[in-house]
């Protein structure tokens, strides 16, 4: 597949690559010359692309697939971040979609081959591993033909099930998704020593683990405090106790990461006390892990409520993984104590186990999110709901 698109064509894209993508193709007319309709989907596709995908954003031989087969797909980051813990002689990716995962798993690799039922998104993906320079073996198939083939033996096998239904409606539990990975469970592990399986977010962690009983660890990977992926890594004959760990990742600042055993957190105490000096927030990955009770023993912090999962200490815990707030004030939340404290009703709200969401509650007292200072509702062991102002260490 030769690139499609003139480098006037690629100069356009160039030019308008921050225009609407709707305005432009009002105007095609103005552009006979130009293959606007292919030309609109570049330029909305490297829009979704700049912050996900930054080099290949800035390479403008690549062709991107479609905006909508983007919003699954790894961004560089997270695809970095798997290839950090796949490596070995052989992958094969069964969904491959994109490419983006296909491609930075392929640099640990002596051998990769792509996989894809979609045959427009193949010539794609094929034409942009020769731009990248790899060396990726590409078939037009789906995972379960290629299963079914009983030809793959390979170190790794990647799955990335489609959570789109058959008419396009988002779903998330892997037994909706296509192809159903706990269906193919065992024919996956005889084809590959190892099988990653990227999972929405929305997963329940403990449900899942029941499902897959060659499951040895869960990665939890939050970009920038946003949880994105939830990772499932399957090996044959699997018998110790899963290894969960939360990650939270960036290229703005350091990352932060948390290993444990739910056993541990089962048995683990923790102790309950008022607000003192400093409050901690766990970042959004500890959150969807639960290592609730454990981040209390494991940092010397001790929590506000069983089941409010905020922190506090008197002196300040630098290596907390998540929010290091300074405490400022502790009251009851109305509307007039609200008042006095919050200017122009400018604050970052936050809430853990509070009778309102977030919304809600900046509705109820008038706030909006911004400004420098955290407003925390929240329950109090043995005080009630309050309100705890802080302001960021």
């Amino acid at each position: 597949m030769k690139n499609k698109f003139s480098e006037e064509s690629i100069d356009f894209i160039k030019d308008h690559i921050n225009d609407d993508p709707a305005e432009i193709m009002l105007q095609s007319r103005k552009f006979p010359e130009l293959p606007m309709r292919d030309i609109v989907v570049q330029i909305a596709s490297r829009q979704k692309a700049k912050d996900k995908l930054p080099e290949w954003f800035g390479n403008y031989d690549l062709i991107l697939p479609p905006k909508q087969n983007l919003e699954q797909a790894s961004s560089e980051i997270t695809a970095k971040f798997k290839a950090r813990f796949v490596e070995g002689d052989s992958l094969v990716d069964l969904t491959g979609g994109t490419g983006v995962d296909t491609f930075y798993l392929s640099q640990n690799m002596r051998t990769t081959v792509y996989v894809e039922p979609n045959e427009e998104l193949c010539a794609v993906s094929k034409y942009n591993f020769e731009v990248l320079g790899t060396n990726i073996e590409v078939q037009n198939a789906t995972a379960e033909d290629k299963l079914n083939q009983n030809t793959v033996q390979s170190d790794w096998i990647l799955v990335d099930p489609s959570r789109r239904d058959d008419s396009q409606n988002r779903v998330y539990a892997l037994e909706d998704c296509e192809p159903n990975v706990i269906e193919l469970e065992e024919q996956l592990l005889n084809c590959a020593k190892n099988v990653l399986i990227k999972a929405s977010p929305m997963l329940d962690i403990k449900k899942t683990l029941q499902q897959f009983s060659s499951c040895y660890m869960v990665q939890v990977v939050a970009v920038d405090n946003e949880v994105k992926e939830l990772l499932l890594y399957l090996r044959k004959d699997n018998e110790g106790e899963v290894d969960i760990e939360a990650w939270n990742i960036s290229d703005k600042r350091e990352e932060e990461q948390f290993s444990f055993k739910y056993s541990q957190e089962e048995s683990c105490d923790f102790d309950i006390e008022e607000p003192q000096k400093y409050l901690y927030e766990p970042n959004a990955a500890l959150m969807k892990a639960g290592a609730y009770k454990l981040l209390s023993s494991e940092f010397g912090v001790l929590k506000l409520h069983p089941n409010t999962h905020l922190y506090t200490s008197d002196e300040l815990i630098e290596n907390f993984p998540g929010k290091k707030l300074l405490i400022k004030e502790v009251f009851k939340p109305s509307k007039k104590e609200i008042k006095k404290r919050v200017k122009n009703g400018t604050v970052n709200v936050i809430v853990r186990n509070y009778p309102m969401g977030a919304n809600e509650s900046k509705k109820k007292f008038g706030l909006k999110d911004g400004g420098e200072e955290f407003l925390i509702f929240c329950e109090i062991e043995g005080v009630g709901l309050r309100a705890i102002l802080c302001e960021r260490v």
